[in-house]
């Protein structure tokens, strides 16, 4: 059984079908999805119905929940604006849906984005969305902090780590710096996982961003898809 994690895919459903047939998956293999399913790309709801496919073939799809999610949930629920949403990506989503407000979006899409958890924990491998509060006890009560922080390397406790290795997204990196990751990734022991695929599609970011990385944790192999949103 293989184990592969997958950074934000922002709605790029080519994309993220283009990295599965990369990714050549057999039954009794895991996905680790990293959160951020949805919001800027075009097809939020096609993205989460190929999650819903795949766990429906028999595969075994581990999905984190992004702030873009969170984002989404709270309008829903009345405790964030939904201004703030739509320039952030939301209105794309509300499209993918054919809808105009975020209520209006099915019950079966808005109780799987809730079903989400904050973190997972998989052969020596942590899994996050945005980052690790060290300042906390335990970093995996802060729920704000594994959704929303950004900058966090320098403040690792590698005591609290011990021998682990953290995988997250969130904050769009340039290839290269990935890339400088993922050669040192045992002495660092962070990986991120966030190339800002969408942001190719908004034409922004240039040879530095635009990819949707893949990473094995079996093997440790990086796996590298581009934009195919157009």
């Amino acid at each position: 059984m293989l184990t592969y994690a997958i950074g934000d895919i922002h709605g790029c459903n080519r994309t993220f079908l283009a990295l599965l047939k990369n990714l050549s998956l057999s039954k009794g293999d895991r996905l680790i999805l990293l959160g951020d399913l949805i919001d800027r790309g075009p097809g939020s709801m096609q993205v989460t119905d190929t999650v819903f496919h795949l766990r429906n073939s028999g595969f075994d799809v581990i999905c984190l929940r992004g702030n873009h999610e969170q984002m989404l949930l709270g309008v829903v629920n009345g405790s964030y604006d939904p201004d703030i949403w739509l320039i952030n990506g939301g209105r794309q989503t509300l499209d993918s849906f054919a809808v105009q407000r975020a209520e209006d979006i099915p019950d079966k899409y808005i109780d799987f984005f809730s079903s989400t958890g904050y973190w997972y924990e998989s052969a020596g491998f942590l899994c996050v969305h945005g980052g690790l509060d060290f300042s906390y006890p335990d970093p995996l009560q802060a729920p704000e902090s594994l959704l929303w922080m950004r900058r966090w390397y320098a403040a690792i406790d590698y005591k609290w780590l011990d021998s682990r290795i953290v995988l997250h997204g969130h904050t769009p990196e340039a290839f290269e710096t990935i890339c400088a990751q993922h050669e040192n990734l045992a002495a660092q022991q962070y990986l991120n996982l966030d190339n800002g695929c969408v942001y190719a599609r908004l034409g922004r970011g240039g040879n530095n961003l635009g990819r949707l990385l893949g990473f094995c944790l079996n093997t440790r192999e990086l796996i590298v898809q581009p934009c195919l949103e157009g």
